[in-house]
């Protein structure tokens, strides 16, 4: 996973710290807004390294249940906790971090 974070770091011009907390933030979202079924399946598809970022209370919480977040919230959360309010660099991170969890997954 360090390498992931590290290429992913270097393709935005960002700190190491920044991807992992974008990527970590971008995936929470995106297992929350899924379907129960489907977040159990692509916990088990993702590398421990970033499923280990969640407690356990939380990935039994993307199991049995879904949540209706959207983009603007996802954008806004990466916005505020890592880049001070830019909201472009924060959606370049939200689709970066999306392809990495896609290229994990498929």
């Amino acid at each position: 996973m360090e390498d992931i974070i590290e290429n992913f770091a270097q393709r935005l011009e960002i700190s190491s710290d920044k991807a992992r907390q974008g990527i970590s933030i971008t995936s929470k979202y995106f297992l929350q807004n899924s379907e129960p079924v489907v977040a159990t399946g692509v916990l088990s598809m993702l590398p421990s390294s970033l499923t280990n970022l969640f407690s356990n209370d939380e990935k039994q919480e993307f199991k049995t249940s879904q949540k209706n977040i959207t983009y603007d919230e996802i954008i806004k959360k990466i916005s505020n906790d890592c880049f001070n309010g830019d909201i472009q660099k924060s959606k370049k991170v939200y689709e970066e971090a999306i392809n990495v969890i896609k290229r994990q997954i498929w």
